[in-house]
Parts: C-alpha cells; sequence; structure tokens
C-alpha cells in the first residue's frame, strides 16, 4: 500500500462553495511542507447547499487528505487545530486512516485538464465537453490506464442533459473544468488513478477520485 487517505472531523457551521484555494492555504499555514507537496491530494469539504455560495457543514463532513504513507507524520499537527476558510472557522478532529480501495469506477467532483492544442484550461466555455473528454483520454492512456472516461451530468428534472461544469478560483484566475466519472477500470488502473490522479491542482482538491457513490 503505497497511498493512504487522512482523513480529518471538519467541525464548523458554514464553508464557501469554492473553498480549494482557500483550504490550501490554510492547511499549508500549519504544515508547511504541504506548500510544495506534488504527491498530496486536499479533497473538497462536503456539506449541504445552505445559499449565498456557501456550505452547511454537518457530523459527517471531513477533511481528506490523499498522499503517500510515510508523510503520514507530517499531517498529524493539524488534529485538534482551528483554521480559517475565507472567513469561516473550522476546527479539525483526531484524524483516521483509510486505505484506497479498487472500484471499476471512480468519480471526481472537478478535473481541471490544460489541453496541449490550445495550451488553456477548461475555462470560460472556450474547451466543449467533446475536447475535454479527448485530452483526458490522452491523458489516461499516457498513465497506462485503458478505461473509458465520462461527464457527470446536470440533473433537470427528469431530464439529463449538459456536463457538470465546476469553477474553482485561484487568486485573481478563475477555472472550470468538468465532474468526471472513469469507468471499466481494473483494479490496479483504479489504484493507479486513485493514487495519481488526473489533471492539475491537486491540492486544491481538483482531479481527485473515490469509488462512484462513496461519500467522503
Amino acid at each position: 500500500m503505497s497511498h493512504i487517505d487522512v482523513i480529518f472531523p471538519a467541525n464548523g457551521s458554514l464553508v464557501s462553495r469554492d473553498h480549494g484555494y482557500a483550504l490550501y492555504a490554510a492547511v499549508s499555514h500549519i504544515v508547511p511542507a504541504v506548500h510544495q507537496a506534488k504527491n498530496v491530494g486536499i479533497f473538497p469539504i462536503r456539506g449541504t447547499p445552505a445559499g449565498n455560495g456557501t456550505l452547511l457543514l454537518s457530523g459527517r463532513s471531513n477533511i481528506r487528505f490523499r498522499l503517500p504513507v510515510e508523510q503520514l507524520p507530517e499531517l498529524l499537527p493539524l488534529a485538534g487545530k482551528a483554521i480559517e476558510i475565507d472567513h469561516h472557522h473550522v476546527r479539525l478532529g483526531v484524524p483516521h486512516v483509510a486505505g484506497l480501495v479498487p472500484a471499476p469506477m471512480l468519480a471526481s467532483s472537478l478535473v481541471l485538464i490544460k489541453l496541449a492544442d490550445k495550451g488553456k484550461s477548461a475555462d470560460g466555455g472556450i474547451v466543449t465537453p467533446d475536447a475535454f473528454l479527448a485530452a483526458a483520454q490522452r491523458k489516461l492512456i499516457a498513465m497506462n490506464i485503458h478505461a473509458e472516461p465520462g461527464l457527470q451530468k446536470i440533473r433537470t428534472g427528469l431530464r439529463i442533459d449538459q456536463a457538470r461544469r465546476r469553477v474553482i478560483r485561484v487568486k485573481e484566475q478563475t477555472h472550470v473544468g468538468f465532474a468526471m466519472i472513469v469507468q471499466g477500470l481494473t483494479a490496479e488502473e483504479s489504484l493507479r488513478l486513485q493514487e495519481e490522479g488526473l489533471g492539475g491542482r491537486r491540492l486544491m482538491g481538483c482531479g481527485l477520485f473515490l469509488p462512484a457513490g462513496r461519500a467522503q
């Protein structure tokens, strides 16, 4: 087992829906080693939409890190710490550790991919879902993963139509990507995709996969 998930209970009331960069900055302030870590991912905090661009936290909300097992001690100073995420206060509880579980279908809430032919991220409506999927397929093949990428869809009433675009703001820049699934994975491919992720900004919650339908 080379990678694990370290999961801290997140105790608080609200966080911003778009909190990936703010969470990364808050964690880096306590654990400076995270700042430039290339093999660490920080999942977004889950909550219930509460209006005004916020999420309501519950007893099941947590902050999940994915990292090589030998780096676990680096995160332990976070236990019991209070952090500020876009002016919202969250206290981290005592963490538990979970191993990665292979599954034939994985899902990610947001993937950002820079397209080789345009040199741009999927943003501002410039990149179509088809172009994004083609880029994702190329990246998967480069990882020796021969599975089928797909885009999660927005459900409108009884219809499921357009691809689910997601936004993350990093300082003064806005990046738009897509919520993805990858299906038809072998056990080895599934673990590789979970360990390596897909695309950029893993420290800000992007490109991180869990078995489809599995809560954080």
